[in-house]
């Protein structure tokens, strides 16, 4: 004899469970303005990492050319 699986246990308990639970009616909205904000973010940091690696380079650069450590 088969023993009973979990997982189909699982999904008979939620399929003869009560009623779905309500989603809230701006559940999409919010999670589209979420990613918004994530997006914008990432790509603010990632502005702000470039931004220190040009300058350096730059720096770099720069130090090479004018040497500054010679007196």
């Amino acid at each position: 004899m088969k023993l009973p699986d979990r997982k189909e246990t699982e999904v008979r308990g939620l399929l003869e469970g009560g009623p779905p639970v309500a989603v809230p009616h701006d559940l999409a909205e919010r999670a589209v303005m979420r990613g918004l904000r994530m997006t914008q973010r990432r790509r603010t940091v990632q502005l702000v990492l470039w931004a220190f690696f040009v300058a350096s380079v730059a720096f770099a650069v720069w130090a090479v050319l004018a040497e500054p450590w010679v007196g």
